[in-house]
């Protein structure tokens, strides 16, 4: 027997060590990293209200496809409306892409007008389920409604004020979605849309832009579609990936999202004094009526950042505010299912307000235009 010299046995183990340290470490970083991935998706679920187990596309979720279906139409003021004379499986319009409440032929002239995005437009539901028709039935007096999917809070005023002259109402319900004002901050939101900047304490309006379309034929950016398709069912990342890289998130080769230079709550603030002085000198009663995401409704007791900077703009502007957000919220508090009947739901998910959510909101507006 020949003892081995000194190093020889040892260079041989010490050979052999790195490879298995590095393999264990490999492996001990993922698991550390899909636990804590685990964590996080679970904390943000039970603190916004989502399903702990709900095996969903997140971000699929949130996609808005202006380009398919034939409702929408491009407006080279807005980005886009509502087409004029659609008639589809319970949603009908008249000119100037007002939805018909109930059976009638003409745009009636005179009483209110709601203007707002889907939320007002009542996506989802029948014609005579979204809340400007339930309102109209609560007062009897007509009640037009000219909400569009997927606007911003810009958007929503400028089709007041392209509106106003049109239907000539004694009274202006502005209808904004807290997520609206995220909108506002975007030169393409889907599609290409206005957006305004503010220039030496004044508002510049900007033109929609023409979509230049990308090709997405590299691989690099192929893998990187694949990782997001695979991201998206963690609602974690979903919510952060939506503010921090929303072109990346939502977009695709048509299907745009772009930043506009702004900040979007400063200049909803200013439409809304711009609003407020047209519609006193006109002599229009305005309110303006906030309305949330089931998410938002459920994260916690107060309304979202945007949603309070809103209330607080709209009431140092003396503009009448009727908020969704605390009856709901009262709601929630008691019991995270209570919120599911006010809600339309893709499985486990919610969406648009369901017929009893309108009319929930419909009894808030009628109680706030008796006062």
């Amino acid at each position: 027997m020949h003892d081995a010299a000194p190093g020889e046995g040892g260079s041989v183990r010490a050979g052999l060590r790195p490879r298995g340290s590095r393999l264990a470490n490999l492996l001990l970083a993922f698991v550390s990293l899909t636990v804590s991935v685990l964590a996080i998706e679970i904390g943000y679920r039970l603190a916004v209200g989502l399903p702990l187990f709900e095996l969903a596309n997140w971000r699929g979720d949130h996609t808005v496809i202006l380009e398919s279906g034939d409702l929408p139409v491009p407006d080279p003021q807005l980005g886009w409306v509502s087409r004029p004379g659609y008639v589809g499986d319970g949603y009908r319009t008249l000119a100037h892409g007002i939805r018909r409440n109930f059976d009638e032929t003409a745009i009636r002239t005179g009483e209110i007008l709601a203007v707002g995005d889907s939320f007002t437009e009542g996506m989802e539901v029948d014609d005579d389920q979204s809340w400007p028709a339930h309102l109209e039935k609560k007062i009897r007096r007509p009640v037009v409604n000219g909400g569009v999917m997927a606007y911003g809070t810009d958007q929503i005023v400028l089709r007041a004020e392209q509106l106003l002259p049109i239907v000539k109402p004694k009274i202006l319900i502005v209808g904004f979605l807290e997520f609206d004002v995220f909108r506002a901050g975007h030169s393409h939101f889907g599609s290409p849309k206005p957006y305004f900047t503010v220039e030496n304490g004044a508002l510049r309006y900007h033109a929609p832009a023409l979509v230049t379309v990308r090709h997405e034929a590299a691989f690099a950016v192929r893998a990187g579609y694949w990782l997001r398709h695979w991201l998206g069912y963690l609602a974690s990342v979903d919510y952060l990936m939506r503010r921090a890289a929303t072109d990346f998130w939502l977009g695709s080769e048509r299907r745009q999202y772009v930043r506009a230079p702004n900040d979007p709550l400063a200049v909803t603030c200013l439409l809304l004094d711009r609003l407020k002085q047209r519609t006193d000198r006109e002599g229009v009663r305005l309110i303006l009526f906030l309305q949330y995401y089931a998410a938002a409704m459920m994260a916690g007791d107060e309304p979202t950042p945007n949603g309070q900077g809103v209330a607080a703009c709209a009431k140092r502007l003396g503009i009448q505010v009727v908020d969704h957000f605390a009856p709901l919220r009262a709601l929630v508090a008691k019991d995270p299912d209570a919120m599911r009947p006010y809600y339309m739901t893709e499985g486990k998910n919610f969406t648009h307000m369901s017929p009893k959510g309108n009319e929930h909101a419909a009894d808030l507006l009628a109680k706030a235009l008796s006062e």
